[in-house]
């Protein structure tokens, strides 16, 4: 009988950071593709490699890219990770017998975190899907790593980074719940469809065939106040029968200081994915993980 086991995606998106005359300005990181395929280009694994802490380190190790069309690029990829300097003696379950680990000191148990990238230039986005897998890479090694590669990558190149890699957490359960317990909400984009311009509100010219099908608002709070009302207002607004908003993000901060984008068009996104289990080294199946994680993507 297949074993098989329930595995929890997370979701996320990176921006680009940085200071334009005094002002913090944030865009999406589309030089990720660039970041990617240099990683990619790097034949000697040893050279994809980055420490973490407690002994692990980190690497992407495989890479596979699918243009869905001019606006949409994904990336589907298995990261390896592993603890060295470190072989207690085995134990087996079922005699109690130890015997002393086969393995050098040098190697560690390698353990497979799968990740999917959305680069959407339609909807301004790059999106990140990640495995939840507590002995694996984490959200924040992930940001890591391609922070660190941004530098190479620009460092052979001949240029500088003088910005920073952010990554946001997109949660995906009930907006007005996540809503509440955010810290501080500092902006909320409120998107309408461009029917808009031609009504009786704004009355522009009906020749708006080259305008995107969604306009965008933003709307940003002042300097340490919060508009957390106003997001509520937008939910209650959305949720109106003929309503012309048609989607709402809202940027803030939790208590944990993380920066959070709540999305309405992300909002109960299929968090667990049920995939098969290698029988002899228990790892999941990466081709069904890695498909069943498209599928989430090309949703939205």
């Amino acid at each position: 009988m297949n074993r098989s086991k329930s595995v929890k995606v997370s979701f996320h998106t990176f921006v680009k950071c940085m200071l334009k005359s005094g002002e913090h300005i944030e865009e999406p990181f589309y030089m990720i593709e660039d970041v990617i395929d240099y990683i990619s280009s790097i034949s000697d694994k040893r050279k994809r490699y980055y420490e973490l802490k407690g002994g692990k380190f980190c690497f992407i190790d495989s890479i596979n890219k699918e243009t869905i069309d001019e606006n949409v690029t994904l990336f589907k990829g298995v990261c390896k990770s592993a603890r060295n300097e470190f072989r207690p003696n085995l134990i087996n379950k079922k005699t109690g017998n130890e015997r002393k680990n086969p393995k050098e000191l040098s190697e560690g148990d390698i353990e497979l975190t799968h990740f999917l990238l959305k680069i959407t230039r339609f909807d301004d986005e790059v999106y990140l899907l990640l495995e939840r897998n507590h002995n694996g890479v984490t959200h924040l090694n992930f940001t890591n790593y391609i922070s660190e590669f941004t530098k190479k990558y620009l460092e052979q190149k001949g240029q500088k980074k003088d910005f920073s890699v952010t990554r946001m957490d997109v949660p995906t359960n009930n907006f007005l719940t996540e809503l509440e317990r955010l810290n501080r909400t500092v902006q909320a984009e409120v998107y309408f469809d461009k029917q808009l311009l031609g009504s009786d509100a704004l009355n522009f010219s009906e020749r708006t065939l080259s305008v995107r099908k969604n306009i965008m608002l933003t709307v940003k709070a002042n300097p340490r106040d919060s508009i957390t009302e106003f997001g509520v207002d937008l939910w209650n607004k959305i949720n109106k029968k003929d309503s012309l908003v048609s989607r709402i993000r809202i940027k803030g901060t939790n208590d944990e200081s993380n920066n959070i984008i709540l999305d309405s068009d992300m909002m109960s996104r299929k968090e667990y994915i049920t995939v098969d289990l290698n029988q002899e080294t228990g790892e999941v199946n990466s081709v069904q993980l890695l498909s069943e994680m498209r599928k989430i993507a090309m949703a939205f």
